[in-house]
C-alpha cells in the first residue's frame, strides 16, 4: 500500500519555507489517502498497533484512520471502484495499493482551468477528478 513512515524536523525552518509552500494547482495541503485493501480491518490492525484501536473509525464499511487533519481510508478495491469510476487505479495485480490522494486548494476554480489539458479530468460540484490514468495510477482529488 505503499510506505508509512514518521519524521521530525528538528530544523523546520529550513523544510517548511515560504517559498516551497505554494503550487501553480493550488494545493495547500493533504486532506485523504485511500488505500485498496481486500481486507481494510486488518490493514487497519497495523495502525491501531501504532496508535491504540481508538484511532480506527468504521464508516460505510471503510476503517478510517485520522492523521493530523488528513484521514487515511483504507477501503476495499469495488468501494473504490464505486466511488471513482473508470477514474479509479488499476490494482495491477496487487493486493494493497494508493488508490487515491485529495488535496485541499484555494480555489477549484483555477484548480479546474490549471488542469484543463489533462485528459478525463471530471468536475465535479465540490470537488475535481483526475483519473488514475493520468497521474501515475492514483485517483486524485481537489476540494475546496
Amino acid at each position: 500500500m505503499g510506505r508509512v513512515y514518521f519524521c521530525e524536523h528538528l530544523t523546520p525552518e529550513l523544510v517548511w519555507r515560504p517559498e516551497w509552500q505554494s503550487h501553480p494547482n493550488g494545493a495547500q495541503s493533504i486532506a485523504r489517502v485511500v488505500v485498496a485493501t481486500g481486507e481494510p480491518r486488518r490493514t487497519a490492525s497495523l495502525f491501531a498497533a501504532l496508535f491504540g484501536t481508538e484511532s480506527v473509525a468504521e464508516a460505510d464499511g471503510k476503517c478510517v484512520i485520522g492523521a493530523g487533519k488528513a484521514q487515511v481510508e483504507l477501503a476495499a478495491p469495488a468501494t473504490i471502484t464505486a466511488e471513482f469510476g473508470d477514474a479509479a487505479a488499476d490494482p495491477a495485480g496487487r493486493p494493497e495499493y494508493l488508490a487515491g490522494v485529495e488535496l485541499k486548494v484555494g480555489s477549484l476554480a483555477r484548480t479546474a482551468e490549471r488542469l484543463g489539458g489533462v485528459e478525463g479530468v471530471r468536475v465535479e460540484r465540490d470537488r475535481i477528478i483526475v483519473p488514475a490514468r493520468a497521474a501515475f495510477n492514483a485517483t486524485l482529488m481537489f476540494t475546496g
